[in-house]
């Protein structure tokens, strides 16, 4: 008898590119280190945006701000991402609509790997991250509402996947969003991160 079971992709968060890492966002990758978030409703009152006087909470941006095609279908609840010592963020949050892996009883059936799709949004203090163009190679400026900003286009150096990264400055401190997008090839990356900023600067001085 052949059946098929699921089982949720467990990739985490790291760099999109080594200069990212030191200027922008985390995106995925594999370390038990990097495995530090905290689902709402545990959170941490040392690390929630109250706490560290964000301006906007990351994890009530919500799937109503992405594009329909990648929005959780269950409106799954999105996972603090607890900074790390040399993370360039005060708070983030992590959304996360990747398809699940299918592994096959079957004998000699190869498994099929789910796509993934993470959306980290981030606010930093001020100064904390890097919002010029010129500190982001391969960037272009991007206009989010009525703030100006960036937008780079790069890949998932551990899934080899599409991803972008958004940054604008605010009143106070800096937003990003930093995406991996294998599971819907058909929209656009940076569009997805552009909206999903928009929606930021719309709402956020």
């Amino acid at each position: 008898m052949n059946f098929t079971t699921t089982a949720r992709t467990a990739l985490t968060l790291v760099a999109v590119t080594a200069a990212c890492l030191s200027t922008a966002l985390p995106t995925q990758a594999g370390t038990a280190q990097d495995k530090k978030t905290i689902t709402l409703g545990d959170l941490d009152p040392k690390v929630d945006a109250k706490s560290v006087g964000a301006p906007f909470d990351p994890c009530q941006v919500g799937w109503e701000s992405m594009p329909a095609e990648v929005r959780s279908a269950t409106n799954a609840k999105p996972k603090l991402r607890a900074p790390k010592k040399d993370d360039v963020f005060a708070v983030g949050c992590r959304y996360d609509n990747g398809a699940a892996d299918e592994v096959s009883t079957e004998q000699g059936a190869a498994p099929k790997v789910g796509k993934n799709f993470f959306v980290l949004v981030v606010w930093a203090k001020p100064g904390q991250m890097a919002t010029a163009q010129a500190d982001h190679a391969g960037s272009q400026s991007a206009q989010f509402g009525p703030k100006s900003g960036l937008l780079k286009p790069t890949t998932n150096n551990a899934s080899q996947e599409a991803a972008c990264t958004a940054i604008m400055p605010l009143a106070n401190g800096s937003a990003a969003v930093g995406i991996t997008n294998g599971r819907f090839p058909q929209v656009d990356t940076c569009s997805i991160a552009k909206t999903i900023a928009t929606s930021i600067a719309e709402k956020t001085p």
